[in-house]
């Protein structure tokens, strides 16, 4: 199972004396980055909150927002002098740079220090409501998570049955390219109307050591390793694995880079760049993927 980095999730409750609401928004990052936006009684509690999503979310850019509404008419107080100073300077700055005041009301009550929470204290039971609040949120995230990278593995998957059925065309190809270069040899030897006057045993020592190096077959095997370990990383019931499945792409990459390089055939050298094309999209999906 896969989870990728981007995700939704929002909860909500209502009690006799308060309405919360909790989103959470994830998407791809190479850490965990949080932003929050709580309520101003809650700030005190950013600190548990962090440890309590970094758990659930792993990696990603992260951002929550926690609204707590008391609903009860004794909760709130307006600081009028607050209110005054904010609609003075509000209403200077718009006639100044004549700029429509619209609802000004909304907006100050809107700023931080108008509305007075009568009670600061953080009250254990509402604070254990509010958990449950974000852990319900969490899951609807994950859950998101999830179902994304589901069609990601599907996607993944293909990509790389592409590249061992690619692979899988290089054998017939070597074949024909091995005998091409023993012609071209042989080719070259009589222009030099060298063939008949060299040690017939020395020239097939220097063609064997010649053809050797161009040999794909190492690479082949190795190529071969790297997609069935990636596979199987893949399937592995593990949560976060981008980053190892990262790591092996780059090995998948480097074999495929070396078999380019030593190829000396047109018809490998397209297979070639088929792999690299299918090993850039997974590239690109695991850019999402925890």
């Amino acid at each position: 199972m896969l989870y990728s980095m981007t995700g939704f999730g929002r909860a909500e409750k209502t009690t006799p004396s308060q309405r919360i609401v909790v989103e959470i928004k994830s998407v791809n990052s190479k850490s965990f980055d949080l932003r929050t936006r709580i309520s101003t009684q809650y700030q005190s509690k950013e600190i548990e909150l962090r440890k309590l999503i970094n758990n659930n979310l792993m990696r990603g850019k992260v951002d929550l927002t926690l609204t707590v509404e008391n609903t009860l008419d004794n909760d709130h107080a307006i600081n009028k002098k607050a209110f005054s100073n904010y609609y003075k300077n509000l209403k200077e700055v718009a006639e100044e740079h004549a700029i429509d005041k619209g609802d000004l009301l909304y907006t100050i009550t809107r700023l931080p220090g108008v509305i007075i929470t009568n009670n600061d204290a953080v009250d254990s039971n509402a604070w254990e409501l509010i958990l449950a609040v974000v852990e319900e949120a969490l899951v609807a995230v994950n859950g998101f998570r999830e179902e994304e990278g589901r069609a990601t593995l599907e996607d993944i998957q293909s990509h790389i049955d592409d590249i061992v059925s690619l692979l899988s065309e290089v054998d017939p190809a070597e074949e024909e390219r091995v005998e091409k270069i023993k012609a071209r040899l042989l080719s070259s030897l009589e222009q030099l109307q060298l063939k008949g006057k060299v040690d017939e045993n020395r020239l097939e020592q220097e063609m064997i050591y010649y053809l050797d190096k161009f040999d794909l077959n190492e690479e082949k095997v190795r190529l071969q390793q790297h997609c069935t370990y990636f596979i199987e990383e893949l399937e592995k019931d593990v949560k976060s694995k981008g980053k190892k499945l990262n790591f092996i792409l780059q090995e998948i990459g480097r074999e495929i880079n070396t078999l380019g390089s030593k190829a000396n055939s047109a018809t490998i050298q397209r297979l070639v760049i088929q792999m690299k094309n299918q090993a850039d999209k997974i590239k690109e999906q695991l850019a999402n993927i925890l």
